[in-house]
């Protein structure tokens, strides 16, 4: 070998890729579309710079699938329209030996080996064999991915807990195909007034983030979010996110059973709930004066006085807070302490009237009032009687019955009918008062 061309070896080998160039093509090994959407291959080639003067002409980029001898597996030919295969543009500019390309409306027949070529009206012509790209084709699309984060503290990782009145933000993100003719579109289930969306979009993912202040009424929530890409079709998937919202009890209330309407010398039977989360409560009972009776969820309170009426609360606590709720008690009872009182005086003149009051102390204090003589015969109603004594034989006991649903109770008092003109009896008495009138 001649030495001059030792010296031309030697320095290509020193300076390949400058002085020497090679075909050689770089490509990722594998891009993954989804059915219906495009998807972007990034491109780009090296020639022979014996070659580099075609570079300014008319260049054509083609594509061959699975074959890369076989021209019938030709899927695309940039300088053609409607007799590809495969609807798509070289978006790279051949001319500075980018072959980045798009493919449309991608379908499932469209999946595997991709190879490229470049070829000039002149002696450029040429397969890149040594390197292909696998186009892989997904069915359904990827779901966004919600994340929960707090206000100023970062990610929530414990079971998606917050405390109620933490600001907190929602992020749905979702990838983001770089040949959309539009960007990832994010819509969400919960639209209060106060959430705040917004929206993110770069080469790889976008994102919509949500807003909001947590409340009880979030507890249980499902958040989701949906994503649409938009290409000829529209095609959309979603996620959900369960919100765990921590809060006081609130709602709290008592029950009484059988009835808060209650007989005396019976039982009545509390029962406190309250809505809270955690919902494992600490329950307090207490009366009005502030003295604890009990604890629990339930409470049997047995009457045994009638003082017993009133106001009986119940207090539901977690660690976050508490609230109580009341019921009134009324203890019911039949009537007793009744009395009746004669006015001016029990000891009456005959040809006088007396007026007799009738009293009694029971619950419901709506009394049926009932006034007989000591041999049973009813002589009024009402709670008040008055009695004009006209008869010497108007003197004795006169009953006062008091009763109410639960029963009934009677007094009474004994009436003395005088005579103004003694010494005579009775019975002359009578029969000379009667002839005075």
């Amino acid at each position: 070998m001649k030495s001059a061309e030792k010296l031309i070896i030697i320095v290509c080998f020193l300076f390949q890729g400058v002085l020497c160039r090679e075909f050689s093509i770089s490509l990722p090994e594998s891009v993954e579309a989804l059915r219906g959407l495009c998807v972007l291959i990034p491109c780009s080639f090296e020639i022979e710079e014996q070659y580099d003067e075609e570079l300014q002409t008319n260049l054509t980029g083609i594509w061959f699938k699975d074959d890369q001898n076989n021209n019938n597996n030709q899927v695309f030919n940039s300088n053609e329209t409607k007799e590809n295969e495969i609807e798509g543009e070289i978006i790279g500019d051949l001319h500075m030996k980018n072959c980045t390309t798009i493919f449309y409306s991608i379908s499932e027949s469209d999946r595997g080996t991709y190879y490229f070529r470049i070829e000039a009206p002149g002696k450029l012509k040429y397969t890149y064999k040594s390197s292909s790209v696998d186009v892989r084709v997904r069915v359904s699309p990827i779901s966004p991915s919600i994340t929960l984060y707090k206000e100023d503290q970062g990610e929530v990782e414990d079971q998606n807990e917050v405390v109620e009145g933490t600001s907190v933000s929602l992020v749905c993100s979702a990838p983001a195909p770089p040949c959309l003719l539009k960007p990832t579109t994010f819509t969400w289930n919960f639209l209060s007034e106060e959430r705040r969306q917004e929206q993110n979009h770069n080469t790889s993912f976008s994102s919509s983030q949500l807003n909001f202040k947590a409340t009880h009424l979030h507890h249980g929530f499902d958040f989701t979010c949906t994503a649409t890409y938009q290409q000829n079709k529209n095609i959309s998937a979603q996620s959900s996110l369960t919100l765990h919202v921590l809060y006081a009890p609130r709602n709290t209330s008592v029950s009484a059973s059988p009835s808060a309407s209650v007989s005396l010398s019976s039982s009545v039977s509390l029962s406190c709930s309250s809505d809270a989360n955690p919902a494992e409560l600490i329950y307090t009972w207490y009366r009005e004066n502030g003295e604890q009776i009990g604890t629990g969820n339930h409470l049997t309170i047995n009457t045994t006085d009638s003082a017993q009426s009133g106001l009986y609360y119940s207090r539901a606590q977690n660690q976050l807070g508490d609230h109580s709720s009341s019921v009134y008690l009324d203890v019911q009872y039949a009537p007793r302490n009744t009395s009746v009182s004669a006015s001016p005086s029990a000891s009456v003149l005959l040809g006088s009237s007396v007026f007799l009051s009738c009293s009694s102390d029971a619950n419901p204090a709506e009394l049926i009032y009932t006034w007989y003589r000591e041999n049973g015969e009813q002589i009024g109603t009402g709670k008040h009687l008055t009695i004009n004594m006209t008869d010497s034989t108007q003197s004795g006991l006169y009953y006062c019955r008091a009763q109410n649903q639960l029963g009934d109770h009677n007094s009474s008092v004994y009436l003395d009918v005088q005579c103004e003109f003694l010494p005579l009896t009775l019975m002359e008495c009578s029969i000379f008062t009667n002839s005075l009138t």
